[in-house]
């Protein structure tokens, strides 16, 4: 490792090279699935705490242990029935339901505790960030038209390689985005304090985007691209253009749909 200066998430490798993590491709569905399963864990256990707390609720009142256990029968079927509301409407209208602020909470609440789970069943992180991450951004493609990329920030990690980075602004053009290259999440932050972007095309590694994402997402629209590490994290990483491509159109054509709709 002395070729290379880690990020901070990666201060705890140890240098090996698995190629499973080394080119993660994680269908949505494992982020959805580790989701949907955490929920109703969380819904069994409030039960249970339920049922052990009884007789200490029924001294503060005989009626507390029903109305507590209405309260989660109601709350257990609202969230229910809220996600199959959104389903439904994507799949109907291909639009979501909710406000993008309600749906960007709730995800982003969820992802530590879908780590976690994963890990019990030997998902590694950076397969769940793969997959979450994938998830992520079709959910920011259902909202297009809600948010306005009028200053669009591409943010990109030091470890890319020189020709990789020189095709990201050759694709990027001149005067639409500012791009900046990050050393760390700090720096990033610092950008984003800065330039005050009102969308973020970001690349780095599954990690890095994760630990962002839950610090900005919810105040500014975030498309992720995962790096591709063919050596490891933070030396010579790549990027698939087709998709970093795709995301940069897809920035500008809301951007036409914004000044069509100003012009008319």
């Amino acid at each position: 490792m002395k070729d290379r200066k880690l990020g901070d998430e990666w201060a705890g490798w140890d240098g090996g090279l698995d190629q499973r993590d080394l080119k993660v491709d994680e269908a949505p569905r494992t982020f959805i699935v580790l989701a949907v399963v955490m929920v109703i864990l969380f819904a069994v256990l409030s039960f249970v705490g339920l049922y052990m707390i009884q007789p200490r609720l029924a001294q503060f009142s005989p009626s507390a242990p029903g109305f507590v256990e209405n309260v989660l029968i109601a709350a257990a079927i609202a969230m229910a029935l809220a996600g199959s509301a959104w389903c439904f409407a994507l799949a109907k209208w291909g639009k979501p339901l909710f406000p993008s602020k309600w749906i960007e909470k709730y995800v982003l609440f969820l992802l530590p505790k879908t780590v976690w789970l994963g890990s019990k069943f030997g998902i590694s992180r950076d397969r769940v960030g793969n997959s979450f991450i994938k998830a992520h951004n079709s959910l920011i493609r259902s909202y297009a038209g809600k948010f306005s990329p009028e200053r669009p920030l591409i943010l990109l990690p030091r470890c890319l390689k020189a020709e990789v980075r020189k095709e990201i602004l050759s694709i990027a053009g001149e005067g639409l985005f500012k791009v900046v290259t990050a050393v760390g999440g700090e720096e990033a932050r610092r950008a984003i304090e800065e330039y005050r972007p009102t969308f973020i095309l970001a690349v780095a590694c599954e990690r890095d985007l994760m630990s962002g994402m839950k610090d900005v997402a919810e105040k500014v629209p975030v498309l992720a691209i995962p790096n591709v590490r063919p050596e490891g994290p933070c030396k010579n990483t790549g990027v698939q253009m087709e998709e970093f491509s795709e995301a940069v159109i897809f920035i500008k054509e809301e951007l036409r749909k914004i000044s069509k709709n100003s012009g008319q």
